[in-house]
């Protein structure tokens, strides 16, 4: 049994992600059109506001090592041309959070810090250079690194590390081969961001193949990740690829319609993805794998007409949930299940 708990309401939300900060497990949420930021404590059940932020909210991670310490990706407003977007930092005072405009990074979508290193470097991506209008991808991405020690107050220096990657969308944290490793996607295919021995920050091709979301996780339990994929951008298909003798081979394959908010985790016990519809029935939907060799993968709606942007699987407690940004509806919510299995 799947229970429903609505824990904000916000027009237009776009952004939702659950995250530690400090001793708090928290889920912040923001819409892409509104100047509405929020986080949710789960413990507690309390509601924080962010002050002063313009909207347009495309990400929103914490700070490694420094509680109370926020980034988001804003100014990113529908139809997305957006010049005006930017790098903000969000910092709790006793009694409120402060909200300032750190870097303008124009056409600025997602944000996130590369796991397992000694330092805070912060990568953020572009999906254009420019865009005359909304169709316009005629220009690449661009992706930043930005080192953030100490405190974060600035100034900060974003230094470009990549300048070829067209229709950049995707971008996570996931466990590939046994690391934990930051991934970027786009029309050239998937990517992880790596520091080399030299200490220079390079791009490892992982997929070459147009995706517009990624994620991996063991769907099997084999001990090999599978690969799954929303393609191509903002697309029609979901993919889940095996890795045989090296090779990514196409296992199966469900339709979506402007498919958004991939993710994937443990629900119930069980490895599960998620993904979002945000056209035509607008499902939330979740998928669990019977036989990826035969091809046979379950698929459960979770929520109707919900139109999810962002989707993410955690477990807090001694529940599973699942975080969805229910555009269509207004609202971000949690979907749990008890741990009933070993």
């Amino acid at each position: 049994m799947i229970s429903k708990q609505v824990i904000f309401k916000i027009k237009n939300v776009y952004t939702a992600n659950a995250f530690v900060d400090g001793s708090r497990w928290l889920v912040g949420a923001g819409s892409e059109t509104e100047p509405v930021v929020q986080l949710y404590d789960l413990a507690s059940g309390k509601v924080e506001h962010l002050d002063s932020c313009p909207g347009g909210m495309m990400s929103l991670v914490p700070v490694p090592g420094r509680p109370g310490n926020l980034v988001s990706v804003m100014g990113l407003f529908p139809p997305f041309i957006g010049k005006d977007a930017g790098l903000f930092l969000h910092q709790k005072t006793e009694d409120r959070w402060i909200c300032s405009r750190a870097l303008d990074l124009p056409f600025a979508h997602r944000c996130e810090f590369i796991p397992s290193l000694e330092r805070n470097i912060l990568i953020a991506a572009s999906v254009s250079k420019f865009k005359e209008n909304p169709s316009d991808w005629s220009k690449p991405g661009e992706l930043y690194a930005l080192s953030l020690e100490g405190d974060p107050s600035g100034p900060w220096k974003a230094d470009v590390i990549d300048s070829s990657l067209f229709r950049n969308h995707g971008m996570g944290r996931y466990m590939v081969d046994g690391l934990e490793c930051l991934c970027v996607s786009g029309e050239q295919g998937i990517f992880s961001i790596e520091l080399s021995p030299g200490g220079v920050l390079e791009l490892k091709p992982l997929f070459e193949k147009e995706v517009s979301e990624m994620t991996f996780i063991d769907m099997d339990g084999d001990g090999q990740s599978e690969l799954i994929c929303i393609e191509p951008f903002h697309g029609n298909v979901l993919n889940i690829y095996k890795r045989i003798r090296g090779d990514w081979k196409l296992k199966f394959t469900a339709p979506l319609s402007f498919g958004h908010g991939l993710s994937s985790g443990f629900f119930n016990g069980d490895p599960v993805v998620l993904v979002g519809n945000r056209r035509d029935s607008a499902d939330l939907e979740m998928f669990t794998v019977n036989n990826i060799d035969k091809g046979i993968v379950n698929l459960t709606v979770i929520e109707e007409g919900a139109g999810p942007t962002q989707t993410q699987v955690f477990t807090f407690g001694k529940r599973d949930y699942i975080l969805s940004a229910n555009q269509k509806m207004n609202e971000v919510a949690l979907y749990s299940a008890s741990l009933s299995k070993a």
